[in-house]
Protein backbone atom coordinates (compact mmCIF):
# COMPACT_ATOMS: atom_id res chain seq x y z
CA UNK A 1 0.00 0.00 0.00
CA UNK A 2 0.87 3.29 -1.26
CA UNK A 3 2.49 5.57 2.35
CA UNK A 4 -0.36 8.16 0.97
CA UNK A 5 -2.96 5.77 0.75
CA UNK A 6 -1.77 5.32 5.00
CA UNK A 7 -2.13 8.43 5.72
CA UNK A 8 -5.68 9.30 3.94
CA UNK A 9 -6.91 6.23 5.71
CA UNK A 10 -5.43 7.38 8.88
CA UNK A 11 -6.87 10.85 8.50
CA UNK A 12 -10.35 9.46 7.72
CA UNK A 13 -10.48 6.94 11.24
CA UNK A 14 -9.41 9.82 12.97
CA UNK A 15 -11.71 11.30 15.64
CA UNK A 16 -13.12 14.68 14.63
CA UNK A 17 -11.94 17.92 15.86
CA UNK A 18 -8.42 15.50 17.55
CA UNK A 19 -6.18 17.67 19.01
CA UNK A 20 -2.90 18.26 17.37
CA UNK A 21 -0.35 16.19 19.38
CA UNK A 22 1.93 18.70 22.06
CA UNK A 23 4.58 19.58 19.93
CA UNK A 24 7.98 22.02 21.85
CA UNK A 25 10.12 23.95 19.81
CA UNK A 26 12.87 21.77 21.47
CA UNK A 27 11.65 18.80 20.41
CA UNK A 28 13.11 16.65 17.49
CA UNK A 29 16.51 17.68 17.97
CA UNK A 30 19.40 15.25 17.54
CA UNK A 31 22.54 16.23 19.84
CA UNK A 32 24.64 13.45 18.94
CA UNK A 33 27.46 14.91 16.12
CA UNK A 34 27.66 11.94 14.14
CA UNK A 35 30.45 13.31 11.88
CA UNK A 36 33.58 12.52 11.20
CA UNK A 37 36.58 14.50 11.89
CA UNK A 38 38.82 16.45 9.64
CA UNK A 39 42.42 15.77 9.54
CA UNK A 40 44.03 18.23 11.93
CA UNK A 41 47.89 18.96 11.88
CA UNK A 42 50.26 16.77 11.10
CA UNK A 43 51.36 13.83 8.53
CA UNK A 44 49.48 10.87 7.17
CA UNK A 45 49.21 7.33 5.79
CA UNK A 46 45.67 7.22 4.48
CA UNK A 47 43.33 5.16 2.96
CA UNK A 48 40.51 6.13 0.59
CA UNK A 49 37.22 4.31 1.93
CA UNK A 50 34.62 6.29 0.06
CA UNK A 51 33.77 8.94 -1.91
CA UNK A 52 30.67 10.75 -2.36
CA UNK A 53 29.04 13.85 -4.19
CA UNK A 54 26.90 16.22 -2.24
CA UNK A 55 25.06 19.46 -1.63
CA UNK A 56 25.67 21.41 1.28
CA UNK A 57 22.15 23.72 1.54
CA UNK A 58 23.69 26.31 4.19
CA UNK A 59 26.40 27.40 1.58
CA UNK A 60 24.66 26.48 -1.38
CA UNK A 61 26.86 24.37 -2.88
CA UNK A 62 27.68 20.98 -4.30
CA UNK A 63 30.15 19.26 -2.60
CA UNK A 64 32.18 16.34 -2.78
CA UNK A 65 33.22 14.19 0.53
CA UNK A 66 36.02 11.62 1.12
CA UNK A 67 36.10 9.28 3.63
CA UNK A 68 39.42 8.41 4.94
CA UNK A 69 41.50 6.10 7.07
CA UNK A 70 44.46 7.10 9.17
CA UNK A 71 46.59 4.07 8.64
CA UNK A 72 49.81 5.38 9.68
CA UNK A 73 50.59 9.01 11.61
CA UNK A 74 53.65 10.67 12.01
CA UNK A 75 55.14 11.08 15.30
CA UNK A 76 53.24 14.74 16.60
CA UNK A 77 50.48 14.45 14.11
CA UNK A 78 47.10 15.38 15.98
CA UNK A 79 44.93 13.08 14.24
CA UNK A 80 45.60 9.59 15.93
CA UNK A 81 46.24 6.28 13.87
CA UNK A 82 43.09 4.21 13.45
CA UNK A 83 40.51 7.60 12.82
CA UNK A 84 38.09 7.86 10.51
CA UNK A 85 38.21 11.12 9.19
CA UNK A 86 36.69 13.40 6.31
CA UNK A 87 38.01 15.89 3.83
CA UNK A 88 35.67 17.74 1.69
CA UNK A 89 35.72 20.06 -1.34
CA UNK A 90 33.31 22.34 -2.42
CA UNK A 91 33.10 22.52 -5.97
CA UNK A 92 34.12 25.70 -6.90
CA UNK A 93 37.56 26.60 -8.74
CA UNK A 94 39.98 26.29 -5.99
CA UNK A 95 37.51 23.34 -4.66
CA UNK A 96 37.93 21.34 -7.55
CA UNK A 97 41.75 21.83 -7.81
CA UNK A 98 42.67 20.41 -4.97
CA UNK A 99 40.07 17.68 -5.34
CA UNK A 100 42.05 16.96 -8.54
CA UNK A 101 45.58 17.00 -6.68
CA UNK A 102 44.04 14.53 -4.48
CA UNK A 103 42.60 12.60 -6.94
CA UNK A 104 45.83 12.20 -8.90
CA UNK A 105 47.95 11.05 -6.04
CA UNK A 106 45.76 8.66 -4.66
CA UNK A 107 45.52 7.31 -8.62
CA UNK A 108 49.39 7.35 -8.25
CA UNK A 109 50.34 10.34 -10.39
CA UNK A 110 52.25 12.82 -8.49
CA UNK A 111 55.15 13.77 -6.19
CA UNK A 112 55.74 11.29 -2.87
CA UNK A 113 56.18 13.09 0.40
CA UNK A 114 60.52 12.30 0.39
CA UNK A 115 60.27 14.22 -3.17
CA UNK A 116 58.50 17.28 -1.35
CA UNK A 117 60.88 16.95 1.31
CA UNK A 118 64.03 16.59 -0.07
CA UNK A 119 63.80 19.94 -2.25
CA UNK A 120 62.85 17.51 -5.77
CA UNK A 121 61.87 20.08 -8.24
CA UNK A 122 58.02 19.14 -7.86
CA UNK A 123 56.60 21.97 -10.25
CA UNK A 124 57.93 19.66 -13.28
CA UNK A 125 57.10 16.56 -11.49
CA UNK A 126 53.19 17.67 -11.00
CA UNK A 127 52.65 19.00 -14.63
CA UNK A 128 54.21 15.53 -15.64
CA UNK A 129 51.42 13.86 -13.43
CA UNK A 130 48.82 16.09 -14.80
CA UNK A 131 49.37 15.20 -18.09
CA UNK A 132 49.57 11.92 -16.99
CA UNK A 133 46.49 11.32 -15.09
CA UNK A 134 44.05 13.67 -17.45
CA UNK A 135 45.23 10.98 -20.15
CA UNK A 136 44.21 8.21 -18.21
CA UNK A 137 40.92 9.87 -17.20
CA UNK A 138 40.22 10.78 -20.78
CA UNK A 139 40.91 7.20 -22.07
CA UNK A 140 37.42 6.44 -20.37
CA UNK A 141 35.14 8.77 -22.18
CA UNK A 142 36.03 12.67 -20.44
CA UNK A 143 37.59 14.08 -17.66
CA UNK A 144 36.56 13.55 -14.38
CA UNK A 145 35.35 9.69 -15.35
CA UNK A 146 37.76 8.21 -12.26
CA UNK A 147 35.56 11.00 -9.72
CA UNK A 148 32.58 9.58 -11.08
CA UNK A 149 33.19 6.25 -10.35
CA UNK A 150 34.86 6.54 -7.29
CA UNK A 151 31.73 8.17 -6.32
CA UNK A 152 29.27 5.24 -7.42
CA UNK A 153 28.80 6.23 -10.59
CA UNK A 154 28.54 3.64 -13.20
CA UNK A 155 31.54 3.54 -15.08
CA UNK A 156 34.14 1.12 -16.57
CA UNK A 157 36.99 4.05 -14.82
CA UNK A 158 39.03 2.79 -12.03
CA UNK A 159 37.84 3.73 -8.34
CA UNK A 160 39.69 5.51 -5.82
CA UNK A 161 38.48 3.33 -3.04
CA UNK A 162 40.80 1.46 -1.23
CA UNK A 163 43.79 3.60 -2.60
CA UNK A 164 46.82 4.38 0.07
CA UNK A 165 47.83 8.45 -0.58
CA UNK A 166 50.20 9.95 1.42
CA UNK A 167 49.33 13.95 2.91
CA UNK A 168 51.00 16.45 4.92
CA UNK A 169 47.71 18.88 6.29
CA UNK A 170 48.89 22.42 7.62
CA UNK A 171 46.90 25.09 9.37
CA UNK A 172 45.77 27.64 6.77
CA UNK A 173 43.50 30.91 7.67
CA UNK A 174 40.94 30.65 10.12
CA UNK A 175 37.35 29.89 9.91
CA UNK A 176 35.14 32.80 10.55
CA UNK A 177 31.95 33.00 11.74
CA UNK A 178 29.49 34.89 8.73
CA UNK A 179 27.13 36.29 11.69
CA UNK A 180 29.68 37.67 13.87
CA UNK A 181 33.00 37.88 11.60
CA UNK A 182 35.00 36.39 15.14
CA UNK A 183 37.32 33.33 14.03
CA UNK A 184 35.36 29.95 14.86
CA UNK A 185 38.37 28.01 16.68
CA UNK A 186 38.87 25.98 13.26
CA UNK A 187 40.70 26.45 10.45
CA UNK A 188 41.19 25.67 6.98
CA UNK A 189 43.39 22.52 5.90
CA UNK A 190 46.25 23.05 3.20
CA UNK A 191 46.51 19.61 2.01
CA UNK A 192 49.98 18.17 0.50
CA UNK A 193 49.68 14.84 -0.67
CA UNK A 194 52.05 12.01 -1.83
CA UNK A 195 51.67 9.22 -3.95
CA UNK A 196 52.01 5.46 -1.99
CA UNK A 197 54.34 3.22 -4.73
CA UNK A 198 52.34 0.88 -6.21
CA UNK A 199 54.32 -2.15 -4.69
CA UNK A 200 53.08 -0.74 -1.23
CA UNK A 201 49.17 -0.53 -2.50
CA UNK A 202 46.79 -2.90 -0.96
CA UNK A 203 46.42 -6.10 -3.93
Amino acid sequence: MSMFGNRTANAENAAPNAPAPMRSKYGGIQCADTRDPMLDVGAYRVRVVSCAEGYNPGKRRDSYKVTLFVVDAAEGSKTPKGTTATMIAFITSAGLAELKRFAMHAAGFGATLEQRMNGTDIKSILLDAERQYDALDESYGYQGAILEASAGKPSNAPSLQGRLVDVIVTQGKPVMNPQTSQPTGDFYRVYAWGVVPEAEQPK
